[in-house]
């Protein structure tokens, strides 16, 4: 299992490697710039980088376990607001990198912009590796009206393009979509974790390898009558289109 956690700011790092603001979240313990590694997923297995402006030059994850050997740098680091096509990302499931239950990740970025500028941080943190799933996989398409604001998680309901037929679906890869959109994450009913994926924002734009067809294993599961929510994170956007990859149990 793995959960989605981001940063955000707009800010001026002026030239200095900066830890952002955390993004407000509901399921994991926010304190200004750090995230409390959540019990049972001290595992990291990707990040992401955003800075709106053509001066950034380096991201790096930081905690107390990582830098008693070495802080995690991120690279690519994508300049501008959102992704290109496919989203750049660095992730590597089947081989985590450990760190300590409870204790503080940050995200620092470092860029010297003319004034303060729009700076994204993302991790994927996981109970270990992971382990992917093969079987008889359908993608659905479904669509979300979140409106969004500058740095926070906006929840919408999913609504599906067809009617599942009754009965419970696990949920094996993800496709998110919104003009302005930079990741998107599922909520299921009762579920406590919330995979999600980093955003593309065109038609065309290509997909993450990872993220889709089983190859991140079990994302969640759910019951037609309950389908999950989705946590969607940009700027001035109001409509999404999710991709859902179903594998029906």
């Amino acid at each position: 299992m793995f959960t989605t956690v981001a940063w955000y700011q707009s800010i001026d790092p002026a030239g200095a490697l900066t830890a952002i603001n955390a993004v407000s979240d509901q399921h994991v313990t926010v304190s200004g710039a750090d995230i409390r590694v959540p019990k049972g997923l001290a595992n990291i297995i990707g990040a992401a980088a955003l800075a709106n402006d053509a001066s950034v030059t380096r991201a790096q994850l930081q905690s107390p376990s990582l830098r008693a050997t070495l802080n995690f740098d991120v690279e690519p680091v994508v300049a501008a607001a959102v992704f290109g096509s496919p989203a750049e990302q660095t992730f590597f499931p089947d081989t985590p990198v450990p760190l300590m239950e409870n204790e503080s990740l940050n995200f620092a970025i470092l860029s010297d912009p003319a004034a303060a500028a729009v700076h994204y941080g993302l991790a994927w943190l996981s109970d270990g590796p992971v382990k992917p799933v093969t079987g008889k996989i359908y993608t659905v398409r479904c669509t979300a009206a979140a409106a969004l604001a500058a740095g926070v998680w906006v929840n919408s309901a999913l609504t599906f393009a067809q009617t599942l037929p009754a009965g419970d679906y696990q949920v094996v890869g993800m496709r998110a979509r919104g003009t302005n959109l930079v990741a998107a994450r599922l909520v299921f009913v009762g579920g406590v974790w919330r995979p999600g994926v980093p955003a593309i924002n065109a038609l065309g734009d290509l997909d993450t390898y990872w993220q889709r067809y089983g190859r991140m294993g079990v994302l969640g599961q759910f019951n037609s009558t309950t389908p999950p929510t989705v946590d969607c994170l940009g700027v001035t956007d109001t409509a999404q289109t999710i991709m859902l990859d179903l594998i029906k149990v």
